[in-house]
């Protein structure tokens, strides 16, 4: 039996590959609350799990007054088709940094990467 063990990347991603997109206005945050295992095992995709598929997306998103993120997009999926973007979006509410960088910059307003990484492995791999 398969054991869902699923990741979120609290790092913020220099996305350097992504050529298209403007850089995002935030790099480093401190996370007050993200995503757990469990929540992210929540929201994986059932036809995923089914064929023992893991995948990875990155979330482009504002930052509110509150730290709290809003109008998040999916950036990159991969691999596309098996509804982890929708999966990512469903954890964004989730999230919440600082209302300061570490800097001491505001972050409201501003834009994050977030990756978020989802994994299967068997109940061996732990």
């Amino acid at each position: 039996m398969l054991h869902l063990i699923a990741m979120a990347a609290a790092a913020v991603s220099a996305a350097s590959a992504i050529q298209a997109a403007p850089a995002p206005d935030l790099t480093e945050v401190t996370w007050v609350a993200t995503p757990t295992g469990q929540d992210i095992a929540n929201v994986y995709p059932p036809t995923a799990v089914q064929n023992g598929k893991s995948g990875a997306v990155l979330l482009e998103c504002k930052v509110a007054a509150e730290g709290d993120l809003k109008a998040c997009a999916v950036q990159i999926e991969d691999p596309v088709g098996l509804e982890f973007g929708m999966a990512a979006l469903e954890l964004a509410p989730l999230f919440k940094m600082s209302a300061n960088a570490p800097d001491g910059s505001a972050v409201a307003g501003r834009t994050i990467r977030i990756p978020i990484m989802f994994s299967i492995v068997s109940s061996g791999d732990r």
